[in-house]
């Protein structure tokens, strides 16, 4: 049998050796985390560095005189390997903040050094992150000719591939995109709102095409996708859509009416007034409110007595919308309101009085 002294003398030396591996095993995990954390930031300094030294020759070639945008173009394009990957990814994250020449230096620069493959290779990759990517930069690029395969991403199954396809579509301005960015929003009316932007950025140039889908919706009955449509004509302030629009309020889908009513009001033209106070006798409530608020945005005195009447009536939202642009109509209109009893009369006459007082 073994001696109690010597099993606590084992026990003794068992423990001092496990104290001394886990004091060891401590002091090498806290060298390497100095020597990881130490390296992390030493690589996160030179990239800072690198992407430093990059956007000072995006500057030189947006801002400097012609010798420093020579000099800065020169460095950009003899970028090879990750500092090419690097010169491309920041001057994509420039672009957007970017107009006129300068802008289309920095394109000109991107297309040189290979972005349009790189971006083509992108849109047909599996990872949907990378079809994001691709779209996004074949939209800044502006290459009409890759128009198509940006509306082949809007049936894309993942919704940010769609929605960044639909926007890559406004920036790159071509007419052609107006019908399929329509059609896209008949089956998923999430994307309205980037739908309407894109529409928009497109510019006055999509207002035919935007004219002519309304009107082949509207002969086939088919009124249930074109608010953006009417959204944007009235942003682009298109004068010759008052004649389809002015029909587009008698259409039997309240809301597409109620936009065309808006964008009535947005382009400001007078001959939409007498559509308009017709659609003032319309059954649908928001339609009656586009009308009136429209009418007073257009700010002729001949819908005055149209509006009085709506004023009277026991729906809110068309009362408040007529008493305002009663008061849109200047000292006139305001005269005309006083002599209503509606409560909407007087709280449009009060907020008038506060605002005057405050000018």
């Amino acid at each position: 049998m073994g001696s109690p002294l010597g099993d606590v003398g084992g026990y003794l030396w068992f423990s001092w050796v496990l104290l001394v591996g886990f004091a060891v095993t401590s002091v090498l995990l806290f060298v390497v985390l100095v020597v990881v954390r130490a390296l992390r930031d030493l690589f996160a300094r030179r990239r800072a560095r690198a992407a430093d030294e990059v956007r000072s020759h995006i500057f030189e070639v947006v801002m400097g005189e012609d010798g420093d945008a020579g000099r800065g173009r020169t460095a950009l394009a003899a970028a090879r390997g990750r500092a090419a990957d690097r010169v491309e990814r920041q001057v994509f994250e420039m672009l957007p903040k970017l107009r006129g020449e300068s802008r289309a230096e920095l394109v000109r620069l991107l297309i040189d050094s290979g972005a349009e493959q790189h971006a083509l290779a992108l849109v047909g990759s599996r990872s949907s992150v990378r079809r994001c990517r691709g779209a996004f930069q074949l939209g800044m690029l502006g290459l009409t000719r890759h128009v198509d395969r940006l509306v082949g991403l809007l049936h894309d199954p993942h919704f940010l591939v769609r929605r960044v396809a639909v926007r890559a579509l406004g920036t790159m301005g071509d007419p052609r995109a107006v019908r399929p960015l329509l059609e896209l929003g008949e089956h998923d009316p999430r994307l309205t709102r980037d739908l309407v932007f894109a529409l928009d950025r497109l510019g006055p140039d999509s207002a035919p095409e935007l004219r002519s889908v309304l009107r082949e919706e509207m002969d086939r009955g088919e009124h249930l996708h074109l608010d953006p449509a009417a959204v944007v004509l009235g942003l682009l302030a298109d004068r010759p859509s008052v004649e389809v629009l002015s029909e587009g309020m008698r259409s039997p889908n309240p809301s597409f009416a109620g936009a065309c009513a808006e964008a009535l009001g947005r382009i400001g033209a007078p001959e939409a007034i007498p559509a308009l106070v017709e659609a003032l006798l319309d059954l649908r409530p928001n339609v009656r409110a586009g009308a009136a608020h429209a009418l007073g945005s257009i700010g002729s005195s001949v819908a005055a007595a149209s509006l009085l009447d709506v004023v009277d009536e026991q729906e809110p939202q068309v009362s408040r919308q007529a008493a305002q642009a009663l008061v849109e109509l200047g000292p006139g209109g305001r005269r005309m309101l006083a002599t209503s009893s509606s409560p909407y009369a007087v709280e449009a006459l009060a907020l008038e009085a506060i605002r005057g007082g405050r000018s």
